[in-house]
C-alpha cells in the first residue's frame, strides 16, 4: 500500500527529478503500468503481457485482442524548428530492443501507446500511422497560433486508435 506522503512526493516530481532517479527499465515499466491503468479505468479489460511477447499490454474488445506496444519518455525535449526551438515529446517508434537494434514487424502490435511520464498523459496511435519518430505537443504550450496544432494528447485517444481496425 502506498502512503499519502509517497503519493505527494511522486506527484511533485519534475522532469529533472524523473531523469535523475528513473532508470530506462523503470521508465518503461512505469509506462506499461500507466497504460494498463488508463485502459482499466476507462472500462476496458486490459492486462500486462509477458516479457516474451512483442507487445506490452493487451486489451480484449468484443472477443478480439488488441495488442499495444508502449513507448515512454520522461519529459519533453527541445526540438529545432526553422525559426526557433520548441519543446515536444519525442518518441522513437520504429525500433525495438536495446539501443534500437531491431525494427518492429508489421504484425508485432496493433496500437502504439506513447506515454509522457512527467505529466502522466498517454497518446494512442494505430500501427498503420507509424513513422520512425513521433512528436507530440506539450499541452498548454502555444505553437505559433491556433492553426498550428500538430499532434496533441487529447486527440490521440484509444478509441480513435482502434476505430479504424
Amino acid at each position: 500500500m502506498i502512503h499519502g506522503d509517497c503519493l505527494e512526493v511522486m506527484a511533485t516530481l519534475d522532469a529533472e527529478s524523473i531523469d535523475a532517479i528513473v532508470t530506462d527499465l523503470a521508465a518503461g515499466t512505469a509506462g506499461e503500468h500507466l497504460v494498463c491503468a488508463d485502459l482499466l479505468l476507462a472500462g476496458y479489460r486490459a492486462f500486462l503481457a509477458d516479457q516474451n511477447c512483442p507487445y506490452d499490454v493487451a486489451v480484449e474488445i468484443g472477443g478480439r485482442l488488441v495488442r499495444i506496444q508502449v513507448k515512454a519518455t520522461r519529459a519533453p525535449r527541445t526540438i529545432p524548428q526553422r525559426a526557433t526551438h520548441r519543446a515536444a515529446y519525442l518518441f522513437h517508434t520504429r525500433r525495438a530492443g536495446k539501443r534500437g537494434q531491431r525494427r518492429y514487424a508489421a504484425d508485432d502490435f496493433d496500437v502504439l501507446a506513447l506515454v509522457a511520464l512527467d505529466i502522466r498523459r498517454i497518446a494512442y496511435v494505430p500501427h498503420v500511422d507509424l513513422r520512425d519518430n513521433i512528436l507530440i505537443r506539450v499541452p498548454g504550450v502555444e505553437y505559433g497560433g491556433k492553426n498550428r496544432m500538430g499532434r496533441q494528447f487529447d486527440a490521440l485517444t484509444f478509441g480513435a486508435a482502434t476505430c479504424s481496425r
